[in-house]
């Protein structure tokens, strides 16, 4: 439970069992997708979603899972993918690897700032019930 979202518990749970059973097969897929050919989030769903069907598997992917997955392949360091607005690749290339760890961290910092702002809206709206 310690990565879990609030406001998101259900999409933003640990991995389950059969989601780390399938990471093996994910992370094959994502090594045949380079810059020159990424692959986008609602194809990787969908193409999982077959195989897990043809499978005859209980797990169904959707997107919010799948990036869950794709943040435990890139914090356990299985493999450098990237991700761009032109959909998931894998590249060893570093410029593009920095190029996603910036991307990242700018992400956070822009959720942090948001976070920010709201915490100083709660102060002062919390300071003008006082006065009141």
């Amino acid at each position: 439970m310690r990565n879990m979202v609030t406001n998101f518990e259900e999409i933003t749970q640990e991995l389950n069992a059969q989601e780390l059973e399938f990471m093996p097969k994910l992370i094959s897929g994502f090594k045949n997708h380079t810059k020159v050919n990424p692959i986008k989030a609602h194809q990787i769903v969908t193409f999982c979603n077959q195989f897990l069907i043809g499978c005859d598997k209980k797990l169904r992917m959707t997107e919010p899972r799948l990036r869950k997955m794709c943040n435990y392949i890139r914090a356990n360091g299985l493999l450098p993918l990237i991700a761009t607005s032109e959909g998931y690749y894998v590249s060893s290339d570093p410029d593009e690897i920095q190029a996603q760890i910036n991307s990242l961290r700018q992400r956070a910092r822009s959720i942090d700032n948001s976070a920010d702002g709201l915490e100083r809206y709660l102060f002062n709206h919390q300071q003008k019930d006082l006065l009141k």
